[in-house]
């Protein structure tokens, strides 16, 4: 079910704020529907020590009643009437009038030593003024009177009706002390409940997805780790079982792609030998040159491709001294016009050596190709570490800062397309970065140029 966009934003974006805000919501709002079942069994409650009262104050007027003799001494708030038939009830079908009418005749009959019959006629919580109070009685906010009618047959035949009054059966303190208490018994403490048990609940179920979520995670590290143990809940065996399976299938991609690139490398170059060979023999001419050349291209384009497949593997992570492994492809590249100066300091990082000078290789061909002024910039942040190769050229046009990186796309509306290369010397760096746990992040410069950063996860540098 599609939530409407105001519920969205409003929706907790962790399982522990999504299970907390449903379990709460269903706390309160099952809480509210059994407070009507809360409310009859109170109602009744709070009349019990009137109910009572009135039956023992009653008892001795019952056993003295002569509907034909005088007025008897009445207590306060209390009438009589004599009726020589029955008086009508109210009509009244709530399920705590019955409880109160059971109440009265056991008191009654507790009082006279005999079962009196009574009938009640009316029972109502009423306040000073006489008028009816139902849910504010129960917390004390009114003062609350207990107005109970009922009627009892006497040894002549008449009934006795006795309309009597008595103040409820409460405690002596504080309206809002007793909210307070309520409301912080059942209601706040109960969601201190619920959110206890919801962290525990959230913790459970959270360790082994944080266990899948760590795995995968280093899949992309290392290949060959341990498979996650089948253990907990059946659901979570089961992902973990398939997690287990996938990573069995991309080690068998993986040795496939190894004796693909074997493949590749004997069975197109083989040819490619046997055809200098053969071109050897060959008496000079315009031909003979063109076939050259074009022998050298597929030979570069085959050796760049493979370079592209293997970018992506890490096969001897060690730590690596960054500064002098930058200095050092720096000096080999440097030359007069461009004597390509490094700043800054970074350390030692954890990389597969080769392949990171493979990276700052064709990150520093690129820019020496197609621009100058080319310099590099050592910078330990936060996020990681930072190499920046910064030039001086006709950087890349902004529609293709987000595709300059894919295989075989070239700069065509910036770079030099006739100076060589087939576009994939960027992506082969993106590749090697990616393999790290870093990125490879493009962004023209103020006053043209382009800057160039590779940048390493913190955690692999020391």
């Amino acid at each position: 079910m599609r939530l409407p966009a105001a519920l969205r934003r409003l929706w907790p974006k962790t399982l522990f704020g999504q299970l907390l805000l449903i379990m709460v919501s269903g706390t309160l709002l099952i809480q509210l529907m059994s407070s009507s079942i809360w409310f009859d069994v109170r109602f009744a409650q709070v009349l019990e020590a009137p109910v009572r009262l009135i039956a023992a104050r009653s008892a001795p007027l019952i056993a003295q009643a002569d509907c034909h003799a005088g007025t008897l001494t009445l207590p306060n708030h209390y009438r009589l009437r004599c009726a020589e038939a029955p008086p009508d009830a109210q009509p009244d079908n709530r399920r705590g009038r019955h409880r109160i009418e059971l109440l009265l005749q056991q008191a009654l009959a507790y009082e006279l030593g005999r079962d009196a019959q009574a009938r009640l006629l009316k029972v109502q919580l009423t306040d000073e003024l006489g008028q009816p109070i139902v849910w504010r009685s129960l917390f004390g906010l009114r003062t609350a009177q207990a107005h109970i009618q009922f009627a009892v047959p006497l040894a002549d035949g008449h009934w006795l009706t006795i309309d009597g009054e008595e103040l409820q059966g409460w405690s002596g303190e504080s309206a809002w002390a007793l909210i307070s208490d309520y409301l912080l018994r059942v209601y706040a403490l109960r969601i201190v409940a619920v959110l206890l048990v919801c962290l525990v609940a959230v913790r459970l179920c959270l360790r082994p997805l944080r266990r899948l979520a760590d795995a995968a995670r280093g899949l992309g590290s290392n290949l060959e780790q341990a498979p996650l143990p089948l253990d907990g809940p059946e659901e979570v065996r089961q992902a973990a079982q398939a997690f287990n399976a996938m990573q069995q299938r991309l080690i068998a991609m993986v040795n496939d792609k190894a004796y693909f690139l074997a493949a590749v490398s004997h069975d197109l170059r083989t040819p490619l030998t046997r055809m200098r060979l053969r071109l050897e023999r060959l008496a000079e001419s315009e031909h003979k040159e063109r076939l050259r050349q074009n022998i050298v291209q597929m030979d570069g384009m085959i050796g760049q491709v493979l370079d592209y497949l293997r970018a992506g593997e890490q096969q001897n992570l060690q730590q690596v001294d960054l500064d002098r492994l930058v200095a050092r492809q720096c000096a080999e590249l440097a030359t007069a016009d461009e004597p390509l100066p490094v700043h800054g300091q970074a350390g030692t990082v954890e990389v597969d050596a080769l392949l990171m000078q493979r990276c700052l290789q064709n990150l520093l061909v690129n820019a020496l190709r197609y621009a100058n002024q080319v310099s590099v910039t050592l910078e330990t942040a936060i996020s990681g570490v930072f190499i920046h190769i910064d030039d001086r050229g006709p950087g890349i046009a902004a529609a293709q800062l987000d595709s300059i990186t894919e295989p075989f796309v070239r700069g065509e509306g910036s770079r030099n397309q006739a100076s060589g290369g087939y576009g994939l010397g960027l992506s082969i760096a993106q590749r090697i970065a990616a393999s790290h746990g870093g990125e490879l992040l493009l962004k023209n410069r103020e006053g043209g140029g382009l800057r160039v950063s590779v940048l390493l996860p913190k955690g692999q540098a020391n």
